[in-house]
């Protein structure tokens, strides 16, 4: 299954929602890629040496951009069954190189991923803050999205805008089998906005939503500042648990 983690809203925890999604995946013996498809390459900072620039033609750019094999760039990480596909800053103009282009710019990661998907159980995509053309490419190679949402004020701006894109995906037969595969909570606290945004987002999506939350905790922004993921950095922390349930669930939908 391929799994896009969306939001053109930033500040969500998309890029720790697909780092611990995906390390929690391989902890219970899954077969895991994660792909970096934002040009701030915050997930592949996480998992290279620090200071090491990473090579262009190592990254997703040359997939979309040059047509190279998703193989080529893949990298196996230092965590059993999690393998790596790093972004670079230059992904910052795919969506103008991409819109320049005469091919059928929008399956270009799709066909890419088609030839290797049968290869991994999962396959996770940490997208950019946008709805560009390098998004586009990852719904069209999507079997689900997971959307996280923080609980803040404002929080609900763009849910429409992003539903609108899904169906456009789905409407123009780019990838008829689109469909979102759960909300996450974000960002969860115990005040009265944080609660409302959670209720107001259960009372819309439904059962959607999935069970468990996300806390503010400060160990996931120190798993990322130490290069690992929750669970290797600090595994008892409401931050690590509640990641662990959040597998849990994506397993079972």
């Amino acid at each position: 299954m391929v799994i896009s983690i969306a939001n053109q809203k930033g500040g969500v925890a998309k890029t720790t929602t697909a780092i611990n999604l995906a390390a929690g995946l391989a902890q219970v013996g899954k077969k895991v890629l994660l792909i970096d498809a934002d040009p701030q390459s915050n997930t592949t900072q996480v998992f290279i040496t620090p200071k090491v620039e990473v090579d262009l033609s190592r990254s997703l750019y040359q997939v979309l951009l040059k047509f190279a094999p998703l193989p080529s760039v893949i990298t196996e990480t230092r965590y059993p069954g999690l393998s790596f596909a790093p972004s670079h800053i230059r992904l910052s103009g795919a969506d103008l190189e991409l819109a320049q282009a005469f091919d059928n710019r929008s399956e270009r990661l799709k066909r890419a991923v088609d030839e290797i998907r049968d290869q991994y159980d999962y396959i996770i995509i940490d997208n950019p803050p946008s709805l560009g053309l390098v998004a586009i490419n990852s719904f069209v190679a999507s079997d689900r999205l997971l959307i996280p949402v923080s609980t803040a004020y404002f929080a609900l701006t763009g849910l429409d805008q992003l539903q609108e894109t899904i169906e456009m995906v789905k409407q123009t037969r780019m990838n008829l089998g689109l469909s979102i595969l759960g909300v996450l909570c974000t960002f969860t606290e115990n005040t009265n906005v944080s609660r409302d945004v959670e209720a107001q987002l259960r009372s819309f999506f439904t059962e959607l939503v999935f069970s468990v939350t996300i806390p503010k905790n400060v160990t996931l922004e120190e798993a990322h500042s130490r290069h690992t993921h929750i669970f290797e950095h600090a595994p008892k922390s409401s931050g690590a648990l509640a990641y662990q349930q959040l597998v849990q669930e994506v397993l079972a939908r």
